[in-house]
């Protein structure tokens, strides 16, 4: 299941990709992040755990994460965890010197059948409305920043 998300952020790319590769912060600023830690780091690529918990659904996965500054684009990957599929993009898109997009692009899915059909739009909902919270909390953040 494909969900995108996007939203217009008062700051350059470089903040707002600042922003975003900071994944260890994400649970001061993102209410549904519990918890991320870095598990490993390699030049431009890096795998993290997280915890999130989407209205009372605890999530738990690993993710292998590369990140492109000369395009200000990061692609991540499920490594393991609860989902059979989890992968997409960050992307930040400049609008003007100092007004950009960020775009989330999550490519998803559970492999439970038998479920599927009755669950998947209640998960879709949550997730989509999910992305939604992460994009307004680096939004808050970077345009915080870009006024200190």
């Amino acid at each position: 299941m494909n969900l995108k998300e996007e939203i217009e952020i008062n700051a350059n790319q470089d903040t707002v990709f600042q922003v975003m590769l900071d994944l260890e912060r994400f649970p001061e600023f993102m209410e549904d992040v519990k918890r991320i830690t870095i598990l490993e780091k390699d030049g431009n690529r890096r795998v993290s755990e997280w915890e999130a918990e989407i209205d009372g659904l605890v999530f738990k996965w690993q993710e292998e994460d590369i990140y492109y500054p000369q395009d200000y684009k990061l692609t991540y990957k499920l490594i393991k965890g609860d989902l059979d599929k989890f992968e997409g993009y960050w992307e930040i898109i400049r609008l003007s010197d100092n007004k950009s997009k960020l775009v989330l692009f999550l490519d998803f899915d559970l492999n439970i059948p038998t479920l599927k059909s009755l669950i998947m739009p209640t998960i879709k909902f949550k997730v989509k409305k999910n992305l939604a919270l992460m994009l307004r909390a680096i939004k808050s953040r970077a345009e915080s920043l870009t006024l200190a």
